[in-house]
């Protein structure tokens, strides 16, 4: 079985470029095992939107439907509120920094 530090890998991988199906494969099966690796998962899903976001730049859809032309769905814009988990989470960094 893979280790939790190889699927975050992984998923770090997949939010730059497609991975291979055993890749795929290997990655879904962690997931379905690990609670930590799906929140993982979603914590870089999150920061990946985010940060798109951020630098005024929204990802096409890969599939390639209609929506490709307009580059904009609900998947891949940032909300207010996940703009405010991140503001907390850097202030609450910097606190610990400080201290």
């Amino acid at each position: 079985m893979m280790m939790c530090k190889a699927a975050t890998r992984l998923m770090s991988k997949q939010l730059d470029a497609p991975l291979t199906a055993r890749e795929r494969i290997s990655l879904r099966f962690h997931l379905m095992l690990c609670s930590a690796c799906r929140n993982c998962e979603k914590q870089f899903g999150m920061l990946h939107r985010v940060g798109n976001a951020y630098n005024g730049t929204i990802d096409k859809p890969q599939d390639g439907s209609a929506e490709a032309s307009s580059g904009v769905n609900a998947d891949n814009v940032a909300s207010d509120q996940d703009l405010l988990k991140v503001k907390e989470a850097m202030a609450e960094a910097e606190t610990r920094r400080q201290n």
